[in-house]
């Protein structure tokens, strides 16, 4: 078992984790397992045509979206990240603008996790 440890009640108070509460189980735990399990560096300020290479958001990695590959797939990308930038807001905000670390995201995931009476293991 995982336990939080980093200023986890302070979490509560922010905006930035009410958005995170939103997220489903599932979505939550994509999410956790990107920033524990694998060598990805999210992007900040890349929900629009990311050309260049695998650019996603938090948010995007644990609805499950990846990064485009055809103009079609481009316009459906741009639409969904439209939506889901207005509904994560402050989430969006608090990351772009670096207020908002990958520690903070999972250690707050745990939380969430854990309210939900779910627990986390890790193997070493």
């Amino acid at each position: 078992m995982v336990k939080t440890t980093e200023s986890e009640s302070d979490y509560g108070n922010k905006l930035w984790f009410l958005d995170l509460k939103e997220l489903n189980n599932d979505e939550l735990i994509r999410m956790y397992n990107m920033i524990k399990f694998e060598d990805y560096e999210f992007a900040r300020n890349a929900w629009y045509i990311p050309l260049e290479k695998d650019q996603r958001c938090p948010i995007m990695i644990a609805k499950g979206y990846h990064t485009p590959d055809t103009p079609k797939k481009i316009i459906e990308f741009e639409e969904i990240a439209e939506i889901l930038e207005k509904k994560f807001r402050n989430f969006i905000d608090a990351w772009d603008l670096g207020q908002v670390t990958k520690l903070d995201v999972s250690t707050s995931i745990l939380q969430i996790l854990e309210s939900r009476n779910i627990k986390v293991l890790e193997n070493s």
